[in-house]
């Protein structure tokens, strides 16, 4: 039976927007559609649309979601990594690496009629100029909740017992990569701060028959540790995993996945997102909570502190969505110039030559 999974390449962060988007697909694919053209093409459509049509032909879908408009789809990936589709535009630009051998150029601005867009010239400038500096405004306020965060791990690094962090992170990490099998690492994000608020999809890749590794804590009580100690064992070993980075702070891992044994790692702590509430197994090995290894008379001197760093990042993720929400409206009036010049009949004939060539690569 044909799974579908949803996934996200690139976020928005408090180091700006961060891309995973080499880890979409590898030099494996038989074919990479690189799709170009301007707002409002039909890009994400195109992508969605093929989906849906080798979905129902029985092949694996793997969608890649936008971060900045989360019904909007970034990269598609059909089969067993056998053909990929990238919108390969700002700010995820991607070119051809083997042209012709791999990859193939998709412009669907060759379906518009130029003179429409161009007598629009201005707006369109004034638009796209808006929509970077919103932008920009929502990376200034993650930057600012950064430092508010990395403050309030810094009151629970202070008083957490140390030593017995080391001890558990030694022992869950060797019992989580036990008998792995070799192979290829992808780095992606299980969801993103959206125009829609954080959002994740990470239920489409941890199945119910999962087994899992749940772990949670405060921030700076040593969690992060032991996804980064994992991190480093499955790179040595060339395991083969999937490693799903934090939204708000790509520095940091939240889950860690390996498909061969289906089992997961995952932060519970549900900080930025409520991971459990997305993932439907219920089959644990192992289950630790690092708050356990606090000294709580120590910590509450500090309570005044924390709950005010506390109340700096959610303001700040507050107002992050809120330019990103702004800079989505900017998006849509921009494409509302594009739309009208686009030829979607002719669009739809040439993506149906794309099926055909696809279903015989597949």
């Amino acid at each position: 039976m044909a799974n579908v999974k949803h996934v996200f390449p690139g976020g928005n962060t408090c180091y700006g927007f961060y891309s995973f988007y080499d880890y979409i697909t590898d030099s494996s694919v038989k074919r990479k559609y690189i799709l170009k053209g301007g707002p409002g093409v039909g890009k994400s459509v195109f992508m969605t649309k093929m989906g849906e049509e080798f979905f129902q032909r029985g092949y694996n879908v793997e969608y890649h979601w936008c971060s900045s408009d989360p019904n909007s789809v970034d990269g598609l990936v059909i089969g067993n990594n056998e053909v990929c589709f990238l919108d390969g535009t700002s700010p995820h630009v991607v070119e051809a690496k083997y042209p012709g051998a791999v990859d193939e150029i998709i412009d669907l601005g060759r379906f518009w009629e130029r003179p429409l867009i161009a007598e629009n010239k201005d707006n369109i400038i004034k638009l796209t100029e808006l929509i970077s500096l919103n932008f920009a405004r929502a990376y200034l306020r993650l930057k600012e909740s950064n430092l508010a965060y990395t403050e309030l791990k810094s009151y629970y690094e202070e008083v957490v017992d140390i030593e017995a962090v080391k001890r558990n992170i030694v022992a869950l990490a060797d019992d989580f990569i036990s008998s792995s099998s070799e192979g290829k690492t992808r780095h992606l994000f299980p969801g993103a701060i959206t125009p829609a608020g954080l959002v994740t999809r990470i239920g489409s890749v941890i199945g119910k028959n999962t087994t899992l590794f749940a772990v949670k804590g405060s921030p700076g009580t040593g969690i992060k540790d032991l996804f980064t100690h994992v991190a480093q064992l499955i790179n040595i070993n060339s395991i083969s995993a999937q490693i799903y980075h934090n939204p708000f702070n790509p520095e940091e891992i939240d889950i860690i996945y390996i498909p061969a044994k289906q089992v997961a790692l995952v932060d519970y702590a549900n900080f930025f997102f409520t991971y459990s509430s997305e993932i439907s197994s219920s089959k644990y090995k192992r289950q630790l909570d690092f708050d356990k290894f606090l000294a709580e008379d120590k910590l509450s001197l500090n309570a005044k502190n924390i709950n005010a760093a506390q109340n700096r990042i959610e303001e700040g993720l507050k107002d992050a969505v809120t330019f990103i929400s702004k800079a989505k409206n900017l998006h849509d009036e921009l494409e509302g110039y594009y739309i009208p010049a686009m030829n979607f009949d002719a669009v739809e004939l040439y993506r149906q030559e794309i099926v055909a060539e696809v279903a015989s690569l597949l």
